[in-house]
């Protein structure tokens, strides 16, 4: 055989041999991914053997039905974009995303064994998946969404002592159930409203952060609770450097309590450099900072606090006040508000109740679990005293807050848009009643402003519809 020849023959048997191994690949490894991924236009056809489940809230509210056309299934949402990010969507031709695409093995077909040998036993034509109920309150959710208008942000209203999520709010928003009509409007859509902020979000905490710079400081910093701290303004750190307290307040002479409630940029960027990078961001972690979170029902962005040199002093102390490179999501922060009201333990959060057959007995259910404690329960005493205080000195204009007996700490975020400063993020953190707290929050207002105005607001107002609606 010629040389000529060789190659030719070598370079078919290559190739034949990539075939090959290409197609033993897919069949042994990977035929199972595509037989039952939710594109796979077989797969949607098997699923008119059964009518898909409903999705329900915590009452037994219908919030997504399967409605049955001709043999044809079309999925029916009653609240339309209300409840879109946490319940997502489920459609033949765009997949499924949110608890619709989590759930998806239970709400397709019936599971379990008794199900499955009633329904094989029975001559009925219609054949149910399993229903999924949800931690999420129908009323809360509405009015939540109601409230937070045509603001760009986020609203997540949990129970602290459980880790229920009560409300998972993301605007902007769309209706699933017009998605043949909006789909490309809506991924071309500048404003993201397929972007569920509530849980994928990443903002500056700004000063909700110094809740954990709080935590740590108390917990290492001997002596801390009676010092005394020299406010005059700003920190220096060089010729060009400086840290400013908002608006360029001086405070002068002040105590850790009182540096909380005014909240003290010098103070507790101070403190930061005083603990040292490497220990603020041990506590951090603890809260979750810089760790997957497995949330069943939606996937959550990780919040991230950095790795510092020594060196780095502007933005070590900058980390002490929530700026900086510290990013975090609205779920992230509201984890934080509960475990200070709960004591001190951090919990799972979770939006998944139960799990139930078409006859309404309970197959799954999910119960409260516990990640760690991420404080000591003395120091979790001091933060609600010292978040009472921000409510009751700073906020006395918020009648609900008042009302409902709150504790907080407001946030204003700066961050560069092009460049350029842009206006600033509004935050809130908190639960009410601060006595017997039964249900925290976290509210991000994009834009918004001094958290002090928009997020307080609307906290105030979100939490004490919810304490109505829980009774």
């Amino acid at each position: 055989m010629n040389k000529g020849l060789k190659l030719v023959f070598s370079i078919f048997s290559l190739l034949f041999f990539i075939v090959i191994s290409s197609l033993v690949y897919f069949l042994v490894f990977k035929s199972d991914y595509y037989a039952n991924h939710e594109l796979n236009r077989r797969v949607f056809e098997d699923r008119n053997k059964y009518i898909r489940g409903s999705i329900l809230d915590r009452n037994g509210e219908v919030l997504s039905y399967t409605q049955k056309e001709d043999k044809i299934q079309k999925r029916i949402y009653n609240y339309g974009e209300v409840f879109f990010h946490p319940l997502g969507y489920f459609h033949d031709r765009y997949g499924m995303s949110g608890i619709e695409n989590y759930m998806d093995e239970y709400l397709r077909e019936p599971q379990g064994i008794l199900s499955r040998v009633k329904n094989f036993f029975t001559s009925k034509e219609e054949i149910y998946g399993n229903d999924i109920k949800l931690t999420l309150n129908k009323d809360i959710q509405l009015y939540a969404y109601d409230i937070l208008g045509d603001n760009k942000g986020a609203v997540v209203v949990m129970n602290p002592n459980t880790g229920e999520i009560y409300s998972l709010v993301s605007k902007p928003s769309f209706n699933p159930n017009y998605i043949n009509e909006t789909w490309e409007n809506v991924v071309n859509d500048k404003n993201a409203p397929l972007y569920n902020r509530a849980l994928n979000g990443k903002y500056p905490p700004g000063s909700t952060f110094k809740v954990i710079t709080l935590v740590s400081a108390i917990e290492n910093l001997k002596g801390i609770l009676s010092r005394k701290f020299k406010d005059d303004g700003f920190i220096s750190f060089n010729e060009n450097e400086r840290l400013y307290n908002q608006n360029q307040k001086v405070h002068g002479e002040i105590s850790l309590r009182e540096a909380f409630v005014k909240s003290s940029n010098v103070v507790f960027g101070n403190l930061s450099l005083e603990m040292g990078n490497s220990l603020l961001k041990d506590y951090a972690e603890r809260f979750y900072f810089n760790k997957d979170l497995y949330l069943k029902g939606g996937s959550v962005s990780k919040s991230y606090f950095p790795s510092l040199d020594k060196n780095e002093v502007g933005l070590i102390a900058q980390s002490g006040i929530g700026q900086g490179a510290i990013l975090s999501t609205p779920l992230e922060m509201c984890m934080v508000s509960s475990s200070v009201a709960n004591g001190g333990v951090l919990k799972r959060p979770y939006m998944i109740s139960e799990i139930l057959n078409n006859e309404d007995y309970i197959l799954k259910k999910n119960k409260p679990r516990t990640l760690h404690r991420v404080m000591k329960k003395s120091t979790a005493n001091i933060l609600k005293e010292y978040m009472r205080d921000v409510v009751t000195t700073n906020l006395s204009h918020i009648s609900e807050l008042s009302e409902i007996k709150a504790a907080g700490k407001t946030g204003t975020a700066d961050y560069k848009k092009d460049g350029v400063d842009g206006i600033p993020h509004s935050w809130f953190i908190g639960f009410a009643p601060y006595d017997n707290p039964k249900v925290s929050i976290s509210v991000i207002v994009e834009e918004g402003g001094d958290g002090s105005k928009i997020a307080s607001e609307l906290s105030g107002k979100i939490m004490k519809k919810s304490l109505e609606v829980l009774k």
